[in-house]
């Protein structure tokens, strides 16, 4: 096993690349993700158990990201906790928006979120090697999991 460290962000963008990635209003596949090819059953079995760790580590900062929505947002009529983007809408007699102001709140967050996502934290895996991916042909990029390729000189 090895460790690598990584921004939390990345584990979002690593997830991705291991997962795929669907649209959420419609269910279009917008990209397949690793663990979708056709791959030797081993490796397979390794990417499987980083796509764990990563989902573990992603599942961590999301509780995080609703503490901050907590501690930034503001509770409706219904008790549900939100930050609005935009405050002080107004819109015309056909509906239309005519004026916003970002809510300062919502900066915030934004700002506090970011600084979390900029943060390092370091993952165990089973290191990869490159030829471990020869026979796959594909259309997705996998820029953070090829930090964890080995390269054989």
């Amino acid at each position: 096993m090895e460790k690598v460290t990584l921004k939390l962000y990345e584990f979002y963008n690593l997830d991705a690349e291991l997962n795929g990635v669907v649209n959420q209003q419609n269910g279009e596949v917008i990209s397949k993700g690793l663990l979708a090819e056709k791959i030797k059953l081993t490796t397979k079995y390794w990417l499987t158990d980083l796509a764990k760790k990563v989902a573990d580590e992603k599942k961590a900062v999301e509780a995080l990201k609703e503490e901050l929505i907590k501690k930034h947002g503001e509770a409706d009529e219904n008790g549900s906790i939100s930050i609005p983007m935009y405050i002080n809408i107004v819109s015309n007699e056909e509906g239309e928006v005519v004026a916003k102001d970002i809510n300062p709140k919502y900066v915030d967050f934004q700002n506090d979120f970011n600084s979390l996502l900029q943060e390092d934290k370091e993952i165990e895996y089973k290191p990869f090697k490159l030829d471990e991916f020869d026979n796959v042909e594909t259309d997705g990029v996998y820029n953070t999991f090829f930090k964890l390729v080995k390269v054989e000189d």
